[in-house]
């Protein structure tokens, strides 16, 4: 069972919500609190570089804080809201930098002061996702946004439904073809 911080309700969200539209600042923190840790994932997974992710991650916190005022509820969840601002940075992001893809050094190698296991676990997670990463090049662009919403960002189907504006079986039949072409791919290498 959660607890804490990642076991709030729809209700508890709604409630930071409007106390954060309010200027409460408590608020505000609690939802950076709650959702930071689904919208990095998103969007490391989507950039393959967590220096990058970290970057843009605090721009989509500080978009919440500039446009929270501004938010008002049309039947989505709240979480649909920030991964729109999260989607919407990367693609600015890919924008500005172009495509070229590039790898920190120290993403790569590690921090200084690992130890080897450390730095050669670190690099295997690295190259696994970096397969990954380049798999889901073979996949649509709604099957990518699915797969990441779902599995980096930890989104339920009907979430990812609402954040997307289509059926839950839509994005299950999605899914599941993604993940099937994905498998199909990864088991070629």
């Amino acid at each position: 069972m959660q607890s804490g911080i990642d076991a709030l309700s729809r209700d508890a969200i709604e409630h930071l919500v409007k106390k954060a539209q309010e200027g409460d600042t408590a608020s505000f923190a609690g939802l950076y609190e709650h959702f930071y840790d689904k919208i990095f994932r998103y969007i490391v997974f989507k950039t393959g570089s967590t220096v990058e992710a970290e970057d843009i991650t605090e721009e989509v916190f500080l978009r919440m804080l500039e446009s929270i005022s501004s938010f008002s509820w049309r039947g989505y969840p709240f979480s649909s809201w920030l991964f729109r601002i999260a989607h919407n940075l990367v693609v600015d992001h890919y924008r500005k930098k172009g495509r070229q893809k590039t790898v920190p050094m120290e993403d790569a190698a590690g921090t200084i002061g690992a130890s080897s296991y450390d730095m050669d676990s670190g690099l295997d997670i690295k190259l696994s996702m970096q397969g990954v990463y380049a798999a889901m090049q073979g996949l649509s662009k709604l099957q990518r946004e699915v797969i990441n919403l779902r599995f980096a960002g930890g989104l339920s189907l009907k979430e990812t439904a609402e954040s997307l504006g289509k059926k839950e079986n839509a994005i299950k039949a999605l899914q599941h073809a993604g993940i099937k072409k994905l498998r199909s791919v990864l088991a070629e290498r």
